[in-house]
């Protein structure tokens, strides 16, 4: 029961993102995510660093587009969203050019954009309601 509402609070939490601390938060995991592909290039690191990313980006997104559905539920399926998002912008850039460490970070800071977007439109749509 515990474990169920502090994930209910954190993603409380990461919707409000009222001063934006959340998006920087998973601008900065894109930062450590480029800067391990370039030079230290170690899976501990980048697992660190996915991990938050996907956290926000899934919950922005699961947020948004499925109001609906429990906490949980909307989770999954923005984890799903923000790997369907990833998957396609990276196959549009290996299509427009090869896809390599920078490309990789336009990639993540693209789906981040986007869900944080989302999320942010999406809450000022119910706020207006």
């Amino acid at each position: 029961m515990e474990n169920r509402s502090l994930f209910t609070n954190l993603t409380q939490l990461i919707i409000q993102d009222k001063k934006l601390s959340f998006t920087i938060l998973s601008y900065a995991s894109i930062a450590v995510i480029f800067f391990n592909l370039a030079t230290v290039k170690s899976p501990i690191i980048g697992i660190a660093a996915s991990i938050p990313y996907i956290l926000i980006n899934a919950t922005f997104i699961g947020h948004a587009l499925f109001k609906n559905e429990n906490s949980f539920t909307k989770f999954l399926l923005g984890c799903l969203l923000v790997l369907v998002t990833l998957g396609l912008t990276g196959w549009v850039i290996m299509i427009l050019h090869n896809l390599d460490y920078t490309r990789t970070a336009i990639v993540l800071f693209v789906t981040a954009s986007l869900a944080s977007t989302l999320s942010k439109r999406m809450n000022s749509d119910n706020e207006t309601e």
